[in-house]
């Protein structure tokens, strides 16, 4: 069957675009060619999702998921795990340096929705979640915006299954629990500083307090239509700290004013909206719930960035799909977007 869907590819490239043209304005030439290849780089596991289709993908998912986890361990390993930014979360080299766990949440998803076909009806029905989401959890754990990510798309998908209310109630009560007497014991200074700086930025004025407040600044001070491309005061005089990753909405609505944020967010919107739609015209549970966790995934990470830059969230490091510099993250956005193409295209083939 031939597939007709061309809102979902349309409107990445639309997002993609934004990205690109504000990784032009505030980044380094370095940076700007190294997207752009990988730009080129996400062509080849779209092409092979595409020769692969649904089938395909579910058969290998199994290998996928170990294969992560097992990528996930070589960055424990000295000689192969690279540290960036304080954290050793990285393999390779160069233009070849990947972040396994941005990988390591699809295969995440893929395994899960194997497991997750019917609705949960007792405790025992958790166990397969927890056997599979657990070890990803746990062999990135000194990434925490990256463990939130995941406990959100494992939310996300269980509520999509089906969740009895005082099971959700039950869970909700422990975490209130948890999260106060064995989760923030556990946390490093800063890890706790930047989940909660938001709430009192000027509490800490020459460090996190100080990249909350250059960004709202920025934003604010793009007013209705911006101040024009590469005309940004605050992020081209490097006020705006992560100008190019973690906080580059600040300098697209510095440049594109509050019509720019508004177009952005109405694609992500837009975005959302059509993934939505193609996983309700999707037959199979198993479709639905891989559909539902990409969502979940890209949803949470907007939500989270957009918040941060504007200061209503904490500061997670997540990035803003398809618009964020990494080539990490672009491939792992691109392949989540192929996997939802492909599946919504064979969704009346059997597996």
């Amino acid at each position: 069957m031939i597939n007709r869907e061309v809102a979902l590819p349309f409107i990445a490239v639309v997002i993609l675009s934004v990205g690109l043209l504000t990784l032009t304005s505030v980044g380094t030439a370095l940076d700007i060619q190294k997207q752009f290849i990988g730009v080129g780089i996400a062509l080849l596991p779209l092409t092979v999702l595409w020769i692969l289709g649904r089938r395909g993908l579910y058969q290998f998912t199994p290998a996928f998921y170990f294969i992560a986890l097992f990528l996930l361990l070589l960055t424990f390993v000295p000689g192969f795990g690279v540290t960036v930014n304080g954290n050793r979360a990285w393999l390779g080299k160069g233009i070849f340096q990947f972040q396994p766990s941005e990988f390591a949440k699809l295969a995440m998803i893929l395994m899960l929705s194997r497991f997750m076909r019917e609705p949960v009806r007792s405790l025992k029905d958790y166990i397969p979640v927890a056997a599979i989401s657990l070890p990803v959890m746990a062999l990135t754990s000194a990434d925490l915006g990256g463990v939130v990510v995941q406990m959100a798309v494992t939310l996300g998908m269980m509520v999509i299954r089906g969740i009895p209310w005082r099971h959700f109630l039950i869970g909700a009560a422990i975490l209130v629990v948890a999260i106060p007497t064995l989760v923030v014991p556990h946390l490093k200074e800063y890890q706790i500083k930047r989940f909660t700086i938001f709430l009192n930025p000027d509490a800490d004025l020459r460090g996190l307090g100080y990249q909350l407040n250059q960004a709202k600044i920025a934003i604010g001070s793009g007013g209705l239509t911006g101040k024009g491309y590469k005309q940004g005061s605050q992020s081209q005089g490097g006020f705006v700290p992560e100008a190019h990753t973690d906080f580059i909405f600040a300098p697209w609505a510095e440049e594109q004013g509050f019509i720019g944020g508004a177009f952005l967010i109405l694609m992500y919107l837009a975005l959302f909206w059509r993934m939505t739609a193609m996983g309700g015209e999707c037959l199979s549970n198993q479709d639905k719930l891989v559909t539902g966790g990409v969502l979940s995934l890209l949803g949470f990470q907007v939500f989270v960035n957009l918040g941060a830059a504007l200061g209503f969230a904490p500061l997670t490091g997540l990035t803003l799909p398809l618009v964020s510099y990494g080539i990490s993250s672009l491939l792992s956005v691109s392949i989540a977007l192929g996997m939802v193409y492909i599946i919504h295209r064979d969704r009346f083939t059997e597996f």
